[in-house]
């Protein structure tokens, strides 16, 4: 019982810090500035049930997934940073802006995710992998999956992400008050100052990969 209560305590902490429903709430407004209420709204669910469908699947079988595809943390770690930095170069010359205007200008703004299937990658990638669901959060789920001191706690575990998830989307779908709040102008500087840090954070898990990468792969063979 004991055992049960520290790990969900533990299992808060580490999903809230690494799901980080504050930190990434600027990226969210940043990445759809150029939708309507009623998009962004629907965005923000499209989002969060990503979210918790690959949470859950990485805490219940995290490890024989990357092992299928014979994937390793750190070539996720790699490739995600790869994909975050295009993106934060789009964010930084505002090509990303353009992009999504002449996207929403062919399909109607309202209508967007009903009439162009095509926004939805966009949604997917960068917002749901690797910004939320990235290398840490899939570690973290395959920790604790494989930790838990018992299935009341494994269920628990599920719990607790579904309740931050919930929190996600209700942080999200408030995104339209603020980013009124903010306007144009704001919101352009916001998506320029983002991506600065995002390409920061992409040259941040980069490196953490290339580190991973050496020491699991590289350092173990040449001692052997």
């Amino acid at each position: 019982m004991v055992s049960d209560i520290g790990y969900l305590v533990g299992a808060i902490g580490i999903f809230f810090a690494i799901l980080d429903p504050f930190g990434n709430l600027p990226f969210f407004i940043a990445y759809t500035n150029t939708l309507g209420s009623r998009a962004r709204k629907k965005t923000a669910l499209v989002l969060s049930v990503f979210i918790f469908v690959s949470m859950s699947v990485f805490l219940f079988s995290g490890q024989a997934v990357l092992n299928f595809f014979h994937i390793s943390l750190p070539a996720f770690q790699i490739a995600g940073g790869i994909i975050l930095f295009g993106v934060a170069m789009s964010m930084m010359s505002g090509t990303h802006t353009i992009t999504m205007n002449k996207v929403i200008s062919d399909t109607g703004k309202e209508r967007l995710l009903e009439r162009n299937e095509s926004i939805l990658p966009r949604i997917i990638v960068p917002l749901g992998i690797p910004l939320y669901v990235g290398p840490g959060s899939i570690a973290a789920a395959i920790l604790f999956g494989s930790n838990a001191p018992s299935k009341a706690a494994f269920l628990g575990g599920v719990l607790v992400i579904l309740v931050i998830v919930i929190f996600i989307t209700l942080l999200n779908m408030s995104s339209d008050l603020i980013a009124r709040m903010l306007g144009n102008q704001g919101i352009e500087i916001l998506v320029r100052l983002m991506g600065l840090v995002l390409a920061a954070i992409a040259v941040q898990l980069t490196l953490e990969g290339i580190v991973g990468a050496i020491t699991t792969m590289i350092l173990p063979s040449l001692s052997g």
